[in-house]
């Protein structure tokens, strides 16, 4: 129960209003000449407002500011409109939505040279990273706003960074620590004279009280933080002020005092439209009314609760309904539906122990690492400085005797030079099969966690063809992983099995074909395994072919005019490798598997005389009315022999 209502409990900073008074300087006001920019700012305006009552509304009026921001060509403008609605989903509860319009606006900030929105939208990124529970991620992002913060001396957004790495501690178990930021937060804020933004201090050292067991003090908190926030008429707020005090009334077994303010906290959050808070209101409603024995009404609350934890995939909120529902049906004498729910809270909990484990492996493995490594630089400084120690007592006769042994050693080192080249010859071919063997990590969790989803959402006949492609593709890359040469219709097969589960998993029709030259032997003629697949893959992620409904592939494989090579190439439709290098910059994102095919292209032109060539080029350097990527390169011939 204590990690269910955590969720709910913990206050995230968000940034001010953004336009108006608040957002725009009376310098950068003067800025705005056109009427079409005047107009954008009065949108905005009203959709910050609207924010309050629906996040629907918000969006809806937000993007037709987006439409007439893009035809002022001020990036001051579309920077406010890309991070307007960057907050409003963020809000809404649509991360993926949010993080976009955030590095959007990022982008156009970057051009005005605007450090302070900057350092705002980072810390909105920390808040969406957290909420998604990548917590190495969202510490970066929080310690990244508070450098530029306090480069410009910005104190009111440093008191909410620091309110915000609390939190990050407090959801960890780390309570002295969190105290300690909120602490922080709290002076700076009593010194700014800011009682709005002290209201978030008091949510927090609520829930913190409550994680300790002290529900009155923590309740004491909750009820100052609703004084204060009848003042400010911050809605977002009061709803999550309202399911705090109701958590603190059931928690001091006051469940008819609970349901009264979880029923105005449900009626705010059905209004603001808000998706990730409805399925916490649930949950504790379901328990209140389950307490005061009306158990149809808590079993109606407990099926709301699954639902909008499905529909949301609230995975957390939905493993404890799942657990709190199977006691309930236990307790109601249904066994059998108990247990089917039981198996689903576990199934669901060791999926997310396996995510933790993993992260705390990767963590461990790299401090360990990294002590090695000091270790080493420290042995190298003791052999230099005992090297040297003994440079400054050699006398003539040890110098003739070195010189001798110089001699030797060059021989020496001539002999190991002739077998280490032999050696790095061995290396090579087994880096190559290590490299070969490499999959995305990231692709096969994305797999395995849609094919969850489908069998969530019970679509069985989805998840057996998507677990069936993604079974034959695993089974042909570990195969080929033996494997210098395969056919070249094997890899066309691979590749054709790759892109067909890609379309699976976005649900985009994304259109490919294949050109393959007559004069080819697909069944004589060998090429090296997978050495297409990170091109494609790279279309598809970077290239941002997902969200286009005109997705097209196109992969031509030809022979040389001198008949002495294979020439693969690869055209997309995306947006170009131009503006994908941006977006990677911007994300500080790179292409490993891109990186793994060039460094396979480097291994096979230093084992072979042959050499294979490669170009990636923008379709829109040779037609500005093109957009798209292209990926030429050759492999020269090989026959099978027998």
């Amino acid at each position: 129960m204590k990690r269910l209502i955590l969720l709910s409990l913990i206050c995230c900073i968000l940034p001010s209003n953004l336009f108006s008074s608040n957002f725009f300087t009376t310098d950068e006001t003067r800025k705005v000449q056109s009427q079409s920019e005047i107009q954008v700012i009065s949108i905005l305006n009203k959709a910050e407002k609207l924010r309050d009552s629906s996040y629907n509304q918000s969006v809806k009026i937000g993007k037709q500011a987006l439409v007439l921001a893009l035809e002022t060509n001020n990036s001051n403008i579309l920077a406010s409109t890309y991070k307007s609605l960057g907050e409003t989903y963020l809000r809404q509860g649509v991360f993926d939505s949010s993080e976009y319009y955030y590095r959007e606006a990022i982008a156009q900030y970057k051009i005005v040279g605007d450090s302070l929105n900057i350092g705002k939208i980072t810390g909105n990124i920390g808040i969406l990273y957290r909420r998604t529970r990548k917590f190495n991620e969202a510490l970066k992002q929080y310690y990244e706003a508070l450098n530029i913060y306090k480069a410009v001396d910005y104190k009111d957004g440093t008191a909410s960074v620091y309110l915000n790495i609390g939190g990050l501690h407090q959801t960890l178990g780390d309570f002295d620590r969190a105290l300690d930021f909120y602490k922080y937060a709290q002076q700076i804020y009593e010194k700014l004279g800011n009682r709005k933004k002290l209201i978030n201090i008091f949510i927090n050292m609520g829930s913190l009280y409550s994680e300790l067991k002290n529900p009155d003090q923590a309740l004491s908190y909750r009820l100052r933080a609703l004084d204060l926030n009848e003042e400010t008429g911050n809605t977002q707020l009061k709803s999550t002020i309202l399911l705090n005090i109701g958590e603190s009334y059931f928690a001091t077994n006051q469940p008819v005092k609970a349901l009264g303010y979880l029923d105005q906290c449900e009626k705010l959050r059905i209004q603001l439209n808000d998706h990730w808070g409805m399925s916490k209101v649930f949950i504790l409603k379901a328990l209140a009314y389950e307490k005061i024995n009306k158990n149809i009404k808590a079993e109606a609350y407990f099926k709301k609760s699954i639902q909008a934890c499905i529909e949301n995939q609230l995975f957390d909120d939905l493993k404890e309904s799942y657990f709190f529902y199977s006691q309930f049906l236990e307790k109601r004498n249904h066994p059998k539906e108990a247990i089917n729910y039981l198996k689903k809270y576990h199934f669901i909990n060791d999926s997310l122990i396996a995510v933790f484990q993993n992260k705390a492996v990767k963590e461990l493995t790299a401090k360990y690492e990294s002590e090695q490594k000091e270790k080493e630089l420290e042995l190298l400084t003791q052999k230099s400085q005992i090297q040297n120690l003994e440079i400054g007592k050699k006398n003539s006769w040890i110098i003739i005797l070195i010189i001798a042994m110089i001699l030797g050693a060059v021989a020496i080192m001539v002999s190991l030079r002739i077998n280490r080249l032999r050696a790095d010859h061995k290396i090579l071919n087994l880096r190559q099969k290590v490299l070969l063997t490499q999959m995305n990590p990231h692709f096969l969790f994305n797999s395995l966690t849609a094919i969850q989803s489908f069998i969530l959402d019970k679509k069985n006949e989805e998840a057996n063809n998507y677990l069936s492609r993604l079974a034959s593709l695993v089974r042909g890359i570990l195969e080929n992983s033996r494997e210098e040469f395969v056919p070249l219709r094997t890899e066309l097969n691979t590749l054709k099995d790759y892109i067909g589960l890609q379309k699976l998993r976005f649900e985009n029709e994304i259109n490919y074909s294949f050109e393959i030259d007559q004069n080819i032997d697909q069944d004589q003629v060998l090429v090296p395994p997978m050495l297409a697949q990170p091109f494609v893959e790279n279309a598809l992620i970077h290239g941002m072919l997902r969200n286009n409904p005109h997705a097209k592939i196109q992969v031509k494989v030809s022979l040389s005019k001198n008949m002495d090579s294979v020439q693969f190439q690869i055209k997309d439709n995306g947006i170009g490798i131009n503006e994908a290098k941006k977006s990677r910059t911007n994300t500080n994102h790179k292409s490993i598997a891109t990186s793994i095919a060039l460094d396979r292209v480097k291994i096979y032109n230093f084992k072979s005389a042959k050499k294979m060539n490669f170009e990636i080029s923008d379709l829109k350097n040779n037609d500005p009315n093109q957009s798209g990527t292209q990926v030429t390169y050759s492999i020269p011939l090989h026959i099978c022999e027998s």
